[in-house]
């Protein structure tokens, strides 16, 4: 039998006879020894090419016993080629580390699951070496000393055509010390990742405790471009301007309407996206999100964009009026009663473009939603004040522009990402 299948065999065995390896730490896999093995060929040594059909294999190592505490590398995290029999990556790790990555993989599947219009797709593992660490070769195999930590890395642009998880493996540097570029890189689609993150929950839960837990936190999920932080305004400019007119400054930070100067739009026009900020207006303000706005042939952006509605609905006259309070869809849908925050206060809003469907959510509520160019938009155009706007609600795409409604109006944490 080839060396190669019999390095794997033990792990396919102990798949086949507990589906997700999270039974006790007796289920031997890799004994005592280096950190990580590489599989390598050829002098100097070179990472062996991997198969499109590689697999994770998550199981207990050999010299594991009941009175694990989690903080030891009693654990094996692998990738094996299912095309050799063959290991190509063999990684020792502890139960905390385990559940620590787990942890972190549920956020991110999290936030992919959080990313409108998602359509998953399905691809082959893929693995990559990016560079040869410390260590030393013994035959086909690069053995790595010290101890490795497996992370996900952050998301990549702004590409959701192709929703994927990628871990990166790297020497521990100790002090939360972690490479930028890991010396291995595995990429996987959601329903893989989800597998994965499965095992290695039960996996780590074979270890009597684990405490100290470490949370590398949220990258705040996938595609997400910032279009103001409070530093620039490089993503604005004026309606049918050039640069961000003078009565738009930055303020503390915040995005502020402080004096005429008109609407201001984005650089960039969007088709399918979601928009996330947050906004305050002065006692009696009155402001708006306008999105697929056009420029060429008009005058104002509300000729063209539909309007997610800012206001203070307890003193502004349009308060008194559903179809016209903060977070309608200006006169044509209402937003319910008693979700807005009071003038002076911070509100968080979000509009989602998906294809023709809207929604608008303000303070974590949903409280519009629509369909653009249906039979019921239609009627509710032809029945209100822009039935004489022939291109009103009628584009696909365009910019998004903030509204000078003659009133103090701030604006942060502006954010955009591409759905389509």
């Amino acid at each position: 039998m080839p060396l190669n299948l019999l390095l794997i065999l033990p792990s396919i065995l102990c798949l086949l006879a507990c589906g997700a390896c999270s039974s006790a730490p007796r289920n031997q896999v890799m004994e005592e020894g280096p950190a990580a093995v590489i599989m390598v060929q050829g002098l100097p040594p070179v990472a062996v090419t991997p198969s499109t059909n590689l697999k994770w294999i998550v199981a207990a190592a050999a010299h594991a016993g009941p009175g694990t505490d989690g903080r030891g590398n009693d654990l094996t995290l692998a990738v094996a080629d299912m095309d050799d029999a063959g290991w190509l990556l063999q990684t020792r790790i502890s139960g905390k580390q385990a559940l620590e990555l787990s942890m972190a993989m549920e956020i991110g599947l999290r936030e992919w699951e959080a990313v409108p219009c998602l359509k998953p797709s399905s691809f082959p593992m893929e693995m990559k070496i990016n560079r040869l660490p410390g260590g030393e070769v013994e035959g086909s195999r690069y053995l790595v000393p010290k101890d490795v930590e497996w992370r996900i890395t952050h998301f990549h642009g702004g590409n959701l055509s192709r929703p994927l998880v990628e871990l990166g493996v790297d020497v521990d540097g100790g002090s939360g010390h972690w490479c930028a570029m890991p010396f291995a890189t595995v990429t996987m689609d959601l329903s893989t990742a989800r597998r994965l993150q499965s095992q290695l929950k039960g996996v780590a839960g074979s270890v009597r405790s684990i405490d100290a837990l470490e949370s590398h936190g949220s990258t705040g999920g996938p595609g997400w471009e910032v279009l103001f932080s409070g530093h620039s305004l490089d993503h604005f400019r004026g309606f049918k301007k050039d640069s961000v007119p003078a009565g738009w400054t930055i303020e503390e930070g915040n995005l502020t309407r402080t004096g005429p100067g008109g609407d201001i739009i984005t650089r960039e026009q969007y088709d399918d996206f979601e928009l996330e900020l947050e906004w305050k207006v002065q006692p009696n303000g009155n402001s708006g999100i306008f999105y697929n706005v056009a420029e060429e042939g008009y005058d104002q952006v509300w000729q063209t964009g539909p309007e997610m509605q800012i206001l203070d609905d307890e003193r502004h006259y349009d308060g008194k009026n559903r179809l016209t309070c903060a977070g309608s869809n200006y006169a044509l849908h209402a937003a319910p009663e008693g979700v807005v925050h009071p003038a002076g206060q911070w509100n968080k809003a979000r509009i989602v473009v998906c294809g023709d469907d809207v929604e608008h959510w303000l303070n974590g509520v949903r409280v519009v939603s629509y369909r653009l160019h249906s039979t019921s938009w239609n009627e509710l155009v032809a029945g209100s004040k822009f039935k004489d706007m022939p291109d009103y609600g009628t584009r696909d795409s365009g910019h998004i522009a903030l509204q000078d409604h003659g009133d103090v109006v701030s604006y942060r944490n502006i954010r955009i990402r591409r759905l389509n």
